[in-house]
């Protein structure tokens, strides 16, 4: 009697064979692993040496930086997770708790400001990278605390209105502030009220392009102007907030379209960033298709980092889709390969970005930070150390009983 192996159905075929994203569970580790990857952007680019992290992270596949991916999907994770709440609880109460948590990370900034100027006191260290900005291309540097003495009532002054503190956290100093508007655009999601919602930031956004002007006294609005950046995060709440319908929509013939639309642009972005004018990367890793006059036109015209050019939000918006797009349908060797460490990142989110400046402070008295410096098998080694570092301290949630996340 011979024996006739089973035969599969095709569709078990495909299933069993598919990369596709199938995690079960309310967590979207999609998302997760997108919040790693900008993290991992911005510690790289706040530990100011040349590595081979640099070559794909400063602008690479697209004019973008890892401070805006943080806003977008931190917004984005407020409109999906309070969508629900919403279901169960009444806004103020859902409020409450975001002011708490605005109250909780300007505790943090200010335990921040203050830590560094008690350790200014340690005679062998060396702040002046957690204390001064400086422009790697001229070498000028700016002093971020006070560099004379101080009367009390300045001090208390410019702690209390975080007008002092590292550039390596300024993004905090908006965070807040965003967390405080936040029930204002939930109210308003709730009530319906996308469209207005959204074409009210467009507006504040657009009368920033033409008109800038800081709202805040607070140090971080020069580096993230609050007007300028509400709109991405708006963006990404109400992204969160639709975004089952989101995904219903991109199912569609009409979703599709523009589905592939915005991985086109994302594309063109990306291309368009390879002619990058960046002094610092080697020329041999960038294209000269784009002639430096006409990049650096479009650059500083469109793309703006500071001010969120509108060709910038654009490719944010476009490169978001694209990769969440490439996780939805290469998820399993893209997680095999890197999940184990983006994924913990991410879901540590604020807890690794509050440690990560102190980590940089530790680095910064072992290496030089100097961009022309292109030694890149040591700051190579140097940023994989302190990623790996900030990895093992998320993972094992080391001193999470006083970090907040």
């Amino acid at each position: 009697m011979s024996h006739v192996a089973p035969v599969l159905p095709q569709k078990e075929i495909s299933k069993s064979m598919s990369w596709r994203y199938d995690v079960a569970g309310a967590r979207d580790l999609r998302i997760d692993l997108m919040r790693g990857i900008a993290l991992v952007m911005m510690v790289v680019a706040h530990m100011e040496i040349m590595s081979i992290f640099n070559i794909f992270t400063w602008e690479r596949f697209g004019l973008t930086t890892g401070a805006e991916g943080f806003v977008i999907l931190s917004g984005f994770m407020l409109g999906m997770l309070n969508r629900a709440r919403l279901r169960k609880s009444v806004l103020l109460t859902v409020s409450w708790g975001l002011y708490l948590r605005a109250w909780k990370i300007y505790r943090v900034n200010i335990i921040i400001i203050i830590s560094l100027l008690l350790l200014g006191y340690i005679p062998f260290l060396n702040l002046f990278e957690v204390t001064h900005f400086t422009d790697r291309y001229s070498g000028t540097s700016w002093a971020l605390y006070p560099v004379t003495p101080q009367i009390k009532e300045t001090w208390f002054n410019i702690i209390l209105y975080l007008q002092i503190g590292p550039h390596q956290t300024q993004i905090l100093g908006l965070y807040i502030f965003l967390l405080l508007l936040s029930p204002l655009f939930l109210g308003m999601l709730q009530k319906g009220k996308v469209y207005w919602l959204l074409s009210l930031s467009l507006l504040v956004y657009g009368c920033w392009q033409r008109w800038p002007m800081r709202l805040t006294a607070a140090e971080f609005e020069f580096a993230f102007p609050l007007l300028a950046w509400q709109f991405i995060f708006v963006l990404g709440m109400s992204s969160g907030w639709y975004k089952e319908e989101l995904l219903s929509f991109a199912r569609t013939p009409p979703g599709k379209m523009t589905v592939a639309l915005l991985v086109l642009i994302a594309l063109v972005m990306g291309f368009i960033a390879q002619n990058h004018t960046n002094p610092f990367m080697p020329p041999a890793l960038l294209m000269h298709t784009i002639s430096p006059e006409n990049f650096n036109a479009f650059y500083h015209t469109w793309a703006a980092k500071n001010g969120l050019g509108p060709m910038r939000v654009l490719n944010d918006i476009s490169l978001m889709v694209a990769v969440y797009l490439l996780l939805t349908f290469c998820w399993k060797p893209i997680f095999r390969l890197t999940g184990w460490f983006l994924i913990p990142l991410g879901q540590h989110s604020l807890y690794t970005f509050i440690l990560h400046v102190y980590v940089v402070l530790l680095v910064s008295q072992i290496v030089t930070f100097d961009l022309w410096r292109q030694a890149w098998i040591e700051n190579t080694l140097v940023h994989a150390a302190a990623l790996v570092a900030l990895w093992l301290m998320a993972k094992y949630n080391v001193a999470a009983r006083w970090i907040p996340n």
